[in-house]
């Protein structure tokens, strides 16, 4: 995936929301905006399907969503965007489902709600309860610390 490292550099991450709207414009020719539960971008080209996560270091995860993938949304890429509040520091990429299997293996995680069991529980109240919400917690910047043989780097400012 490649991505304009010039916007990255001068893109201002401050304020609420995914900031999907700012970060559209790094992404090179062939990504629309989609609005599906799983991803936020859709490659037009190569049905390549992207989910972007911008923070400072904590992320709220809706794990229903994360029981019971199919093969084509493991591939879904989770695209880190790492920011002091306002400058982006680094842009890291994961496969949903290499990013899924790491949490489910890990006793630090699973303390957190990252089991398989939680995620189907929090699915089948998704299903009686639509409107219910219950979040699960990642510090991203550890995350990809620990991890990070296992993320693609795309950007990091120097």
């Amino acid at each position: 995936m490649q991505l304009d490292k010039n916007v990255i550099a001068e893109m201002d991450m401050s304020g609420k929301g995914g900031g999907e709207k700012k970060f559209a414009l790094a992404l090179k020719p062939g990504w629309v905006r989609a609005s599906a539960s799983l991803y936020d971008f859709l490659n037009v080209s190569n049905n390549d399907k992207l989910e972007l996560k911008k923070q400072k270091n904590q992320q709220w995860f809706d794990g229903w969503k994360y029981h019971n993938l199919s093969p084509e949304d493991k591939q879904i890429i989770m695209l880190f965007v790492v920011h002091d509040g306002r400058h982006v520091e680094y842009v890291r990429s994961i496969p949903l489902g290499e990013m899924i299997e790491i949490l489910l293996n890990n006793d630090e995680y699973n303390e957190s709600g990252w089991t398989a069991e939680i995620l189907e529980k929090e699915y089948n109240l998704k299903k009686i309860a639509p409107k219910r919400q219950s979040k699960l917690p990642i510090k991203v910047r550890k995350f990809i610390e620990k991890y990070e043989n296992r993320f693609t780097l795309h950007y990091e400012r120097v």
